[in-house]
């Protein structure tokens, strides 16, 4: 399953919404792995800071964060 959001305000409050986005397809689908793409379009932030991986744990799933 994978979930995309696009990132204009707050970085962790996107991720705790779009966790809880992903888990609810997952549940729906039944997928074992989640994946919450978040494209990060501020042209004033240089590409070491958008991009990045993490690894959550959202009610018990292992879900994928990428920053983009």
């Amino acid at each position: 399953m994978i979930e995309l959001k696009l990132r204009y305000g707050n970085l962790d409050k996107l991720i705790d919404k779009g966790l809880k986005q992903t888990y609810d397809y997952m549940s729906k689908c039944g997928a074992t792995e989640g994946h919450l793409v978040i494209f990060d379009r501020r042209s004033n932030v240089d590409w070491d800071t958008k991009i990045f991986q993490i690894k959550k744990e959202y009610r018990g799933k292992d879900i994928w964060v990428w920053g983009l």
